[in-house]
């Protein structure tokens, strides 16, 4: 369901259409859920509801110190009630994971234990 999803969602940005078979999801068991076999990226839409310019969004696993990813955005800038495309390839296999936002004034804001095996669009508020 979701890769359908995903493949509709991105068809729609690149004016293409295009069709993929459903595939099942984890269940939801909680932290560290591992993701089906091939599922490679963690694409979502970024929904800003946050009232500021979003100029960078970065993740790492829920409940880790780990570094935060790269920038994952695909365009530059998010006005506050626009969406953009985020895609972000991960080298481990897990669904909760902490979404970081970048406003264009330099504050950061951190939304913790996001499922992004469960969804497709992020809203940040």
């Amino acid at each position: 369901m979701r890769k359908t999803v995903l493949a509709l969602v991105a068809a729609s940005f690149a004016g293409v259409a295009a069709a993929q078979p459903p595939r099942e999801l984890p269940s939801d068991d909680g932290y560290g859920s591992e993701l089906p076999e091939g599922a490679a990226n963690l694409d979502f839409i970024l929904v800003n509801r946050t009232g500021e310019t979003i100029t960078a969004v970065s993740i790492r696993p829920s409940g880790e110190d780990s570094p935060w990813s790269a920038d994952i955005l695909v365009q530059r800038v998010v006005p506050s009630g626009e969406r953009a495309a985020v895609s972000y390839t991960r080298d481990i296999e897990l669904c909760r994971w902490d979404v970081r936002a970048t406003y264009a004034n330099g504050d950061r804001r951190t939304w913790p234990l996001i499922n992004l095996c469960r969804t497709v669009r992020v809203e940040l508020r």
